[in-house]
Formats: C-alpha cells, structure tokens, sequence
C-alpha cells in the first residue's frame, strides 16, 4: 500500500506518534509524510525528521499550518500534484487543515483529530470540521473528541475511538534500572511549556506546598513552545524564590529517565488529545495527580488509577500533593492498578493492527 501522511508539524506527542507510525508502517508500505517543515516562526523537531529518513520516510514540505487562504490554496494545489506523482492509495491527515486541503482535491482520505483546545474560534472550528466530515473514517483517541465531531456532523459511522498505545517494549527497559533515591518529595510534569499545560499553575500550587515542605522539588520537562509564557513561568520561579526546588530542564533526550523518579506526576493541563505523557507515567509506576479534562477523563479515575482533579486552584492542588506525600501506600496501589491498565489496553501493537484494519477497510470500499 502507498500510504501518504500530512500533517502540519512534527512535534511534541502527536509528532512522535505518527512518526512511530510511520515507522511501523515502512516495513510492508511504501511511506510518505508531508510537513509544514517551517511556518510561522515554527520548525518540525530534528529528531523525529531524522527518525523518518532513517526509517526510509520520503518526506515534503506543504505548509499546512499557516490558514491564510493565499497560503493553503497555493499548498492545495501542490497537494494535488504531490498526489498525482506519489500516487497514494490512501491519504492519512493529521488534524483538520490537512483534510480540509484533502478534501478539496478529492483523494480517498482518512483523519485523525489530535488536539481540540478550548477558546478556539467558531470560524477555525468550523473550517476544520468541513474537511473532517467529508473523510472516510476520522480518528479520535478522546471520547470527548468524538462527541465533538458527532455533533458537528461527523458521521457517527465513520467516527472510530482508537487511541494511541505505547511502546510498552521500551518503557520496560527502565524496570531493569535502579531507581535514584531521592531525598525530598519529587513532583514532575512533563510537556510543552504553554498556557493550555498549566505549569504556571502547578508553580503556584507548589509554593503553597513548598512553603510547608521545603524538603521538595518540582520538575518541569518539556522546551518552551510559548516564550512569553515560559518567561512568565520562569519570573514566578525567581520571585518566590523557588530557584533550587523548581527546575526548568527544557526538552530531555531521554524524559523516562526522569520520569521514574518522580514521587508524583502531576498535569493540570485543561485539554489532552489523550495525555500520551501522563500513560507513560501510569506504564512506568509512577503515581499520577491530574485533570479529568478531554483525553484524559478516559482513564484517569479518582482514587483508581489515580488522583483526579476538577479545579487549578494552588491552594486545592497543594493540599492534593500534600495529602500524596502523606499517603503513598495508597498512591502506589493506585499506580499497580494504572500499570496494569496501560499494559492491557494501550499497547503499540494493539493501536498498528487496528490501523491497519481502518486502512484496509477504506480502500477495499474505494
């Protein structure tokens, strides 16, 4: 099968996993992927473009982020030419610009919805669902997403909840090493640093929390998508004095290593396309603390495979880390159970074989 990719950019959760699954999809398939690469003041990240040459990925460059309808029209028609040249049996968009340059071209197509904040503009909300409604099948890894697109007119038969799994083979190969003991009570995030992630918040609510436990830290993983917000963050740090409990590290070559570490993960995050970093912890054993908000209420459930949170409040979510800190039998029953969940319902290979079957199912009826 000729299977031809498109989505705006290659970055952060969605970027890895539809790097990964191109790479999955190489060894039977002949694979294509076209990016923005440059758009904006934004750039795809090197690593996931250099995983796809390596994985022998053609790779194009569409811009599909920017919405100005000089740009996209001018992008649609190269789209149309691509196609012709590369002869897709199946075009697989990722979000809704990519489809709606799709389906204006008029080449079978399958959509997968990964993000759908809050706040966004009725105009972008309605551009996108044009596009989605008229794909074969659309993809979603949020309940949440799929009332979305059913009310917004998506066929409810062409509307398949598949959520991403994870490389559970690699998230394994962390149990062989020793955990760092770590003195202080560790809480971590990790993710881009932007407003929509709430690590501003989860600043505030852990001076609250430090101020009674100054044996503790807090760690932010993730590279600064929002530069004003992360500088915000970054005066809120110096100004409460939080310099040496509250590390910023930036974007890490190997995240699972810190990750495992942490005593608590914690994302106050108002919207998931399914919170793929919050799985990961679950998958490593590490206690999660989160927002039940879109992508995330699936499988995070309050005092079951985790700690659910309704409100940003600090003063609220310092009481919820503190009464962590107090309880961490219990935390670690919550995080056995999470593990286990992850182990049976989001494994990669589970998520390649049910694309596959989407894939075959829409080109067979094409």
């Amino acid at each position: 099968m000729r299977i031809l990719h498109v989505i705006p950019f290659l970055w952060s959760g969605a970027g890895n996993v539809v790097t990964r699954l191109c790479e999955s999809q190489t060894g039977a398939n002949t694979v294509g992927m076209v990016t923005s690469g440059r758009s904006k003041g934004f750039t795809d990240w090197r690593e996931y473009r250099s995983r796809l040459t390596n994985a022998g990925v053609g790779q194009f460059h569409l811009d599909f982020f920017d919405r100005d309808p000089a740009v996209f029209w001018k992008n649609v028609e190269r789209l149309s030419i691509l196609c012709e040249n590369f002869q897709p049996d199946l075009v697989h968009c990722h979000s809704g610009v990519p489809a709606c340059a799709a389906a204006a071209i008029g080449v079978p197509f399958i959509a997968t919805l990964h993000s759908w904040g809050p706040g966004r503009p009725d105009w972008m909300n309605t551009m996108d669902l044009a596009g989605l409604r008229r794909a074969q099948r659309v993809l979603c890894g949020a309940m949440a997403y799929r009332r979305i697109l059913v009310d917004g007119g998506v066929d409810a038969s062409r509307v398949e909840y598949l959520p991403w799994g994870l490389d559970l083979k690699e998230i394994r190969k962390q149990e062989t090493e020793s955990r760092a003991s770590a003195p202080r009570f560790q809480v971590g995030f990790l993710g881009r640093i932007e407003p929509r992630k709430g690590q501003l918040q989860l600043a505030a609510a852990f001076d609250k929390f430090h101020k009674r436990y100054p044996e503790s830290n807090l760690e932010l993983v993730g590279p600064a998508a929002d530069p004003d917000y992360a500088k915000e963050l970054r005066t809120f740090i110096e100004t409460s004095h939080l310099n040496d409990s509250v590390k910023l590290r930036g974007r890490v070559s190997h995240p699972y290593e810190r990750v495992r570490n942490w005593n608590l993960f914690t994302s106050l995050s108002s919207d998931e396309g399914q919170g793929i970093a919050i799985l990961e912890a679950m998958a490593l054993g590490v206690p999660v603390m989160g927002r039940r908000v879109a992508g995330v209420e699936d499988y995070l459930h309050d005092r079951k495979t985790g700690l659910a949170v309704n409100s940003t409040a600090p003063g609220e979510i310092a009481e919820q880390i503190e009464w962590a800190m107090h309880h961490q039998s219990e935390l670690a029953r919550f995080a056995l159970r999470a593990k286990h969940m992850v182990d049976a319902e989001y494994n990669w290979d589970s998520t390649v074989k049910k694309m596959t079957e989407v894939y075959e199912t829409v080109t067979r009826t094409h």
